[in-house]
């Protein structure tokens, strides 16, 4: 009878650390969550910029006689050019590679901004081509693309951007 007076509450002691360990789990398993669902997030942003940065080099390639007005477009973020479509939105035949190149950096851009990412054509870094810079997030390349690529060409760190060489 006196091993039962010394054993008291010991069941409920056994009770609290399970408890205590199964909320430890809980709480791991909540952390490992939200880490999963910010890599899905991470994921579609640069699926996204993927997705842009290849639509514009496809763009740019049918009308490759105007890369400096695409260059000059997409930097200077235009939005609602009408390009060749008219007020009626018809197709004109008679439509100049310039207004074409307007027009696409137009819905280049406005698709861009729309899932809040820009987009910007400039010299790659330690060659002689151009590259599309897509960025999102915190990475602001609206004045310079330092913040996502270094002077020598490399990703900065922890920058939200995507750089693909097209011309």
């Amino acid at each position: 009878m006196n091993n039962l007076k010394k054993q008291k509450g010991t069941g409920l002691i056994e009770v609290l650390v399970a408890l205590l360990l199964i909320a430890l789990g809980i709480l791991g398993f909540s952390a490992l969550q939200l880490r999963a669902m910010d890599a899905a997030n991470e994921a579609a942003d640069r699926t996204f910029a993927i997705n842009i940065a290849r639509d514009l080099a496809e763009r740019i390639r049918v009308n490759k006689t105007e890369l400096e007005q695409y260059k000059v477009s997409i930097n200077a973020m235009k939005t609602n050019e009408t390009g060749c479509l008219g007020k009626a939105a018809t197709y004109v035949p008679n439509c100049d590679a310039k207004k074409m190149a307007d027009y696409d950096a137009s819905e280049i851009n406005t698709k861009a901004k729309s899932a809040g990412h820009v987009v910007k054509i400039d010299s790659c870094k330690g060659t002689l081509l151009n590259c599309i810079y897509v960025a999102w997030g915190d990475t602001d390349i609206d004045g310079s693309i330092d913040q996502c690529v270094t002077s020598t060409g490399s990703y900065v760190a922890n920058a939200q951007c995507l750089v693909m060489e097209a011309y």
